[in-house]
């Protein structure tokens, strides 16, 4: 319990008290005032009682994802729904270190991975208040505001209370960083899709090119007999051979050989940059794209296993998921790619390893699937050289590549350390100037 809160609960006994001794002394003025001081502590203990009550905040954030560096705007609205005013309302909002609010005034707050958005104003009879923030993402992941901590109370300040709005559920997707690969090329080895190759490979039922006459050896399921009985002349369809191009990233999340010895960030963040600039640049190529990894997604709910796919939105669900990923796995890459590698791998689809260990397991499954007919790419984002590779599937070093540097975290601007009472400063000039945030406010 704080010295506020002992002192507010001694406010009637200070009157009573007065009242008392008025009424021992036979002093009609010190009555009085231990009578209104009373009557005064009593509706103020009531309003403080009433100042939070029908009080509605809101937060209002972008419906989309965005990129690191990106910067986007986010709205709180603040609406005193009761026929009583507000004298003062104090507010100290979560923002995690994951996002950078560029004109609030951020404070320290009692957890290392996040600062306090503050703010202080007053509110009339059925009020409204909207404050307008940019806000710059500064890492990937997946960023909820909140809880949220509103302080308020009678005119005089004699009864403060507090209440904390959780408002769980929509936050900000920020999607990793990508680094351009133009040099980046691949083969694909399945013979029936989209593409047209250049050397006819297999001919692909579904893009018929013509007809011709009939050979001896041809299959007698590719004449055409209306045709050949119109014309009667046996004539056979012909069709253009083409090569489909599916890959799949494969994205180990460890960093170290054995989980008990941690894990590094900065290989950690290597490796998702490094799958997903590699994603991009696949589908740039004109390849079905998939995504296999062992990582736990931050939000339940998301897709860990993405199978390829021609879906408009397939890059925006690969990158959704890697800005998932958290710093563990409870599984082994090389167990995952064996089990879902039926379903989620399509025959003849490349398969691009993205991983900082290359352990002797992974390319055991590795060669065995570049055994079946999948060409296979090893890409190594560690710290040291680059392993051998298997004599189906070569190591590549790139770590270097995906090596960005990590933006630092915001920085508080007011105050030091968190406490259930504001800094002083913060307690003074209740209505402050609205040069740091667009501020409005309207009768609702």
């Amino acid at each position: 319990m704080t010295r506020k809160e002992i002192l507010s609960g001694l406010w009637e006994f200070l009157f009573i008290a007065l009242m008392l001794v008025g009424l021992g002394l036979v002093s009609p003025f010190i009555m009085i005032v231990g009578i209104l001081g009373l009557f005064i502590t009593i509706g103020a203990r009531i309003w403080s009682r009433l100042s939070l009550e029908d009080v509605v905040y809101e937060r209002e954030l972008p419906d989309h994802a965005v990129f690191v560096g990106d910067e986007f705007d986010i709205e709180v609205r603040v609406t005193n729904a009761k026929p009583i005013p507000m004298p003062w309302l104090r507010i100290a909002d979560t923002v995690p270190i994951g996002l950078e609010v560029m004109n609030g005034k951020m404070a320290r707050s009692n957890s290392r991975a996040a600062l306090e958005l503050r703010e202080s104003f007053n509110l009339a009879w059925y009020e409204r208040v909207r404050l307008k923030y940019s806000v710059k993402a500064l890492r990937r992941g997946y960023h909820q505001m909140g809880p949220a901590m509103l302080d308020s109370g009678d005119l005089f300040g004699m009864f403060p209370r507090n209440d904390t709005v959780a408002q769980p559920g929509k936050g900000v997707v920020v999607y990793p960083q990508t680094v351009p690969l133009p040099d980046f090329e691949m083969p694909s080895g399945r013979p029936i899709g989209d593409n047209r190759a250049a050397v006819a490979l297999w001919d692909d039922p579904n893009r018929p090119r013509g007809l011709r006459d009939y050979v001896p050896g041809d299959p007698i399921k590719t004449i055409d007999w209306k045709v050949t009985a119109r014309l009667r002349q046996v004539l056979v369809r012909t069709f253009d051979p083409s090569v489909t191009q599916y890959a799949v990233v494969v994205m180990d999340v460890s960093t170290t050989s054995y989980l008990f010895t941690g894990y590094s960030p900065r290989l950690l963040e290597r490796a998702i940059v490094g799958a997903t600039s590699i994603a991009t640049r696949t589908m740039e190529l004109g390849h079905r794209v998939g995504l296999v990894t062992n990582g736990v997604a931050l939000r339940p709910g998301t897709r860990m296993v993405i199978p390829p796919s021609a879906s408009p939105g397939q890059l925006a669900s690969i990158m959704e998921a890697l800005a998932m990923i958290r710093p563990v796995s409870p599984e082994r890459i090389d167990r995952l790619l064996e089990r879902e590698a039926s379903w989620a791998v399509p025959f003849g689809a490349t398969i691009l390893i993205v991983s900082a260990v290359m352990s002797p397991d992974l390319m055991e499954v590795a060669e065995r699937l570049a055994a079946k007919g999948h060409p296979v790419r090893a890409i190594y984002v560690g710290w040291d050289e680059a392993p051998e590779g298997t004599p189906h599937v070569p190591i590549e070093s790139m770590g270097d590549r995906f090596d960005l540097p990590v933006p630092p975290p915001p920085r508080a601007s007011i105050g030091d350390t968190f406490a259930d009472d504001f800094d002083d400063d913060f307690q003074q000039d209740v209505e402050l100037e609205r040069d740091e945030a667009n501020f409005e406010r309207w009768k609702i």
